[in-house]
């Protein structure tokens, strides 16, 4: 996608709520990840991985937040 849209690295973020998919694919991606505990993962399973993420948020919003303050 990065490359489809002419992005790069520091101007892409994964978000997702599955260490084992959305974040492991950030993360080989070498881009900033976002974990939202509002799906399937959970604070216990990135503590577990060995998937490094960048960032857990409760949820999107919490994210949306961020980005507007």
């Amino acid at each position: 996608a990065m490359e489809k849209y002419g992005y790069n690295k520091e101007q892409t973020l994964m978000i997702g709520d599955r260490v084992y998919t959305d974040i492991a694919s950030g993360y080989n991606a070498g881009v900033d990840t976002v974990l939202v505990l509002s799906g399937e993962g959970t604070r216990e399973d990135a503590e577990a991985s060995l998937t490094r993420h960048t960032y857990i948020m409760k949820d999107i919003r919490e994210l949306y937040n961020i980005i507007k303050a």
